[in-house]
């Protein structure tokens, strides 16, 4: 295997896969909507192709020689998880159908069990894994916990915020070691048609990493029952923090959900906030 293409390549946890497998000597293929923009994100290294997800012809373009293509899809509605997780990944599948040997891995998600489909994210990764799994292409599915780089983004005018309850326990992970992660699946031939769980070394609940965080950077912690953030991105259309409400409800009630064999990494939570920078302060 030589060449791995990556769709969703320039975000917070596409970004760290991308540079993982450069390091490694692999040739990566970074397919964006905009090649500008993702050569300023990621520098140089990288082949960049122009291509969208939702458009056939551009993808059987831009995925012509490839060996593998890692699926790095994101959303944040019921609408956008469906068009990504599932019409993106049966687009992919189709713009390989002559080429059924190319593997095609994805990020899904410790939560991506059909017990915990009543979350639409969980429920469409779910399926998108199912896609792989009947596609007849080798494929991997990785399963990580929670990132620690999500702490910064909760963030706002030098105060934490916490949304919601915060009971259960989360094995956090960061970027870094999951791509570490991903790329010795993909240097390994026999790591493959599997999911696999990927877990921090240690775990602190949501409001114990905030608080850490908070009080590492100086800031002030704040808590906010999940009904008024969901009310307040109701009311001025920010579905990005109605899906957050729904997030974090839907985590404090079900938890993790760690299989015996699940991959453990090694950085803890509580050393990765110490040498976490200050964050930007909006």
């Amino acid at each position: 295997m030589k060449t791995i293409a990556i769709i969703g390549g320039t975000g917070m946890l596409g970004a760290p896969v991308a540079e993982q497998l450069k390091q490694d000597g692999y040739q990566v293929r970074i397919l964006s909507r905009n090649i500008d923009n993702a050569r300023q994100q990621l520098g140089d290294g990288f082949d960049y192709q122009q291509a969208d997800i939702h458009d056939l012809p551009s993808l059987k373009r831009a995925l012509k020689n490839v060996d593998a293509v890692h699926l790095n899809l994101s959303g944040h509605s019921k609408q956008s998880y469906y068009a990504s997780h599932v019409q993106g990944t049966k687009n992919v599948i189709q713009a390989l159908k002559e080429r059924p040997d190319t593997l095609i891995s994805m990020i899904s998600s410790a939560m991506a069990y059909p017990e915990f489909n009543d979350r639409w994210d969980n429920h469409y990764k779910w399926e998108a894994e199912q896609l792989l799994k009947a596609s007849g292409h080798p494929y991997l599915a990785f399963l990580p916990s929670w990132f620690m780089e999500t702490l910064p983004l909760f963030v706002q005018k030098n105060k934490v915020t916490l949304i919601g309850p915060s009971t259960k326990p989360i094995h956090w992970v960061s970027a870094k070691d999951y791509a570490q992660e991903v790329s010795k699946a993909y240097q390994s031939p026999e790591c493959r048609n599997q999911r696999l769980s990927i877990f921090g070394c240690s775990t602190l609940t949501m409001e114990e990493a905030l608080a850490r965080y908070a009080q590492h950077h100086g800031l002030t912690l704040q808590r906010m029952p999940a009904w008024v953030a969901s009310t307040i991105g109701w009311l001025t259309r920010d579905e990005v923090l109605m899906d957050i409400a729904n997030l974090m409800t839907h985590y404090d009630k079900h938890g993790e959900k760690a299989p015996l064999d699940v991959i453990k990494t090694g950085t803890s939570v509580l050393d990765w906030i110490k040498s976490s920078p200050s964050p930007q302060v909006a």
